[in-house]
C-alpha cells in the first residue's frame, strides 16, 4: 500500500514538473519583443488581452498584407495587391527612401527595419516629420545581434503616437 502511494505521488510530481517545463518553453517563444514608450523601455506584456494596439501590431507584423521589400535603396520585391500596408527594409542604407514623398506609401501602417550590426545604429533615424506616412502606427526593429536599449534609444526618433517595437536576436 505504501509503495503504491509513493509511486502515485512520484508520478504526480513528475507530471507537474514536465507540464511546467513545457509551458515555460511555449511562453518563452513570445518573450523578447520590447517596446519603446515615452523614452523609457519596458518589456511588452504579450498576454494582455486589453492591449488592442499590441493585438493590431501582431496582426500587421505576422500576417500577410501588401508589403514592399527594400534593399540597397531599391524595391527588391512587392507582395500582395494594392497599396502596401507594410514596408520592410532589409538594410539601414535604404532608409533615405523615407525622406522622399512617395504616394505609393500613403497607406503604410508598419515599417520593419532589419539591423545587422552596431554600425547600422550609428546614424539617427528621425521619423518625427516624414511626409507621406500619415497612417504609420508601428515601427519594428529587428536587431540581428545582441543590442541594448541605449543603442535603440539613440537610433530612432518618432512622434509620440507611433509605437516602436524591437527584438534582439543572435542569428543561428
Amino acid at each position: 500500500m505504501k509503495n503504491k502511494l509513493t509511486l502515485t505521488f512520484c508520478t504526480f510530481l513528475f507530471t507537474c514538473f514536465i507540464s511546467l517545463f513545457f509551458s515555460n518553453k511555449a511562453i518563452a517563444q513570445e518573450n523578447g519583443i520590447y517596446e519603446l514608450s515615452n523614452n523609457n523601455f519596458s518589456k511588452s506584456a504579450i498576454n494582455k488581452k486589453t492591449d488592442e494596439g499590441r493585438t493590431q501590431f501582431n496582426k500587421l507584423a505576422y500576417n500577410l498584407h501588401p508589403t514592399v521589400y527594400i534593399e540597397n535603396g531599391l524595391e527588391k520585391q512587392t507582395y500582395g495587391e494594392g497599396l502596401p500596408i507594410k514596408l520592410t527594409f532589409e538594410d539601414t542604407k535604404s532608409l533615405n527612401l523615407l525622406n522622399s514623398e512617395n504616394v505609393k506609401y500613403n497607406q503604410v501602417q508598419l515599417i520593419t527595419i532589419k539591423i545587422n550590426s552596431t554600425n547600422d545604429l550609428n546614424n539617427t533615424l528621425d521619423l518625427s516629420n516624414v511626409p507621406g506616412l500619415n497612417k504609420l502606427i508601428y515601427i519594428y526593429l529587428k536587431c540581428n545581434f545582441k543590442c541594448t536599449a541605449e543603442l535603440i534609444k539613440g537610433f530612432i526618433k518618432v512622434n509620440p503616437q507611433i509605437r516602436v517595437f524591437y527584438t534582439s536576436k543572435k542569428p543561428s
